[in-house]
């Protein structure tokens, strides 16, 4: 059991009541089907979001006024998380919020790399706790890569550094690759091994899931790899998949490089049932059809999410109660700016339920 620290109990209490607040899946249901961006502005004025879409829409109008309302008011509570809690616990709070700043960061590569600017680069651009609004703003006018590594770097040096050291990798090629993984090494694996020896059943748990998106990160490596190979492609020799392999994974490092042996997908999946992720299967065979790693980047999520929630359920003095609410509330923001773009793109309520993320 974990220790009764009485802080971490005053801040959990406050976390339930905070996630008493979170929309209900039915209102989320009945905004997407009245296909009506005045209708979800009118909702989000009457809700937990009304002082940021009052603030909106003073400068931005449609879709444009709930995404950014919904950005400053997901910050707002990630800042609010951090504040509230207190030593050791706040450090793991941080932590794990950091995610979401490394999501934020990839983002801005992105954007710069397919240089997407204005309404296109604010549609794609989600912020995290320190990478706020604001700061993403500010980066996204930067008008070179190089710029924005090093504005990246300034903004936080123990994810930005490794990506100085990545950008004659990414001149050569022109691939983010070699950025991309620069950041997942810096967050990933650096976090991992920081923790490795950490005391505690909280410290256990953040370790735990750093481990398990290493395992998926991991495994996307290796099914481009098994995928070009089919492909006759001999760019991607065995030394280099080897190189781009993460290390503080929960899968070995030797099991993966036999996987990638079996030289092709049903042969890799036979080696992975007989793991933690022997449920992954079955998600490899619509891998094996579509070519697609998303569905089982879907599954890893809601992995990752069923884990907390069991932790939540288990103990209202672990971290699970703050990660569960977290989550929730990062899902919810994503849903009311998918429903946003959905309805003024005139997109088909199916398809953007679809894409909606319910746990």
């Amino acid at each position: 059991m974990a220790d009764l620290d009485p802080l971490v109990l005053h801040y959990n209490t406050r976390i339930h009541a905070m996630k008493s607040r979170l929309l209900a899946k039915t209102e989320l249901e009945e905004m997407l089907e009245r296909n009506d961006l005045s209708h979800l502005s009118d909702v989000l004025l009457e809700s937990p979001y009304r002082k940021e879409m009052a603030e909106a829409l003073t400068r931005f109008e449609g879709a444009g006024a709930i995404e950014d309302a919904v950005s400053r008011n997901l910050v707002e509570t990630f800042e609010a998380l951090i504040d509230r809690a207190q030593g050791d616990f706040k450090q793991l709070v941080q932590a794990f919020l950091t995610r979401w700043d490394l999501s934020a960061a990839k983002s801005l590569l992105r954007c710069r790399h397919h240089q997407l600017d204005g309404a296109s680069a604010r549609a794609a651009l989600i912020p995290g706790p320190t990478l706020t609004v604001a700061v993403l703003q500010d980066l996204a006018k930067l008008d070179s890569m190089e710029a924005l590594v090093h504005g990246l770097a300034g903004w936080n040096a123990k994810l930005g550094r490794r990506l100085i050291g990545q950008l004659e990798a990414y001149r050569d090629g022109q691939d983010l690759l070699p950025l991309e993984e620069a950041l997942d090494r810096a967050y990933f694996v650096d976090g991992a091994r920081a923790l490795r020896n950490a005391q505690g059943e909280d410290a256990g748990m953040v370790r735990d899931l750093l481990r398990l998106e290493i395992d998926r990160i991991n495994l996307r490596t290796l099914f481009q790899h098994l995928q070009a190979a089919s492909q006759g492609d001999q760019g991607g020799t065995d030394g280099g998949f080897a190189a781009r392999l993460l290390p503080q994974g929960a899968l070995p490092l030797s099991l993966l490089q036999a996987m990638a042996a079996a030289g092709d997908v049903a042969g890799a999946m036979e080696q992975l049932s007989g793991t933690r992720y022997r449920e992954l299967v079955e998600e490899m065979f619509q891998l094996m059809q579509t070519h697609r790693f998303s569905p089982v980047e879907r599954f890893f999520e809601r992995l990752m999410m069923k884990h907390i929630r069991r932790r939540a359920l288990g103990s209202v003095f672990g971290i699970g109660v703050f990660m569960d609410y977290a989550w929730l509330k990062y899902n919810e923001a994503i849903n009311l700016r998918l429903i946003a773009r959905g309805v003024a793109g005139h997109l088909p309520a199916g398809r953007v339920r679809e894409e909606l993320y319910f746990v």
